[in-house]
């Protein structure tokens, strides 16, 4: 079941990712896409949401969780999407590129 509410979505995109512990080097490829202007393969994403998911999946959805005692919008559509596709979900994947997003900024900042 994917999320099809555009809130839980939202949520990924405003949720505070500080703390969450990522490895950079399982973001590497996406972030250097992302920071070239390409658009990353759907493998690459589903890959790379796999790898981080099983380090920062746990943080993610304490995350969540708190989002969901605060009402926030989508976190209960986000919670059901963690509980029912982990990494596969839209919910994990838009976090995963938020994710990847930072860190081509952060790559694109030390040119």
């Amino acid at each position: 079941m994917a999320v099809h509410e555009g809130g839980a979505l939202q949520l990924a995109a405003e949720i505070d990712l500080d703390g969450v512990p990522t490895c950079p080097l399982c973001l590497l490829e996406l972030a250097l896409e992302i920071r070239d202007g390409q658009k990353p393969s759907r493998s690459l994403v589903s890959r790379t949401t796999d790898w981080v998911w099983m380090e920062s999946g746990a943080a993610v959805h304490e995350r969540v969780v708190e989002a969901r005692m605060e009402e926030r919008a989508g976190a209960e559509a986000a919670l059901r999407d963690i509980e029912l596709n982990e990494w596969r979900g839209r919910f994990a994947e838009t976090v995963v590129l938020r994710l990847a997003q930072q860190l081509a900024d952060k790559i694109e900042a030390r040119g």
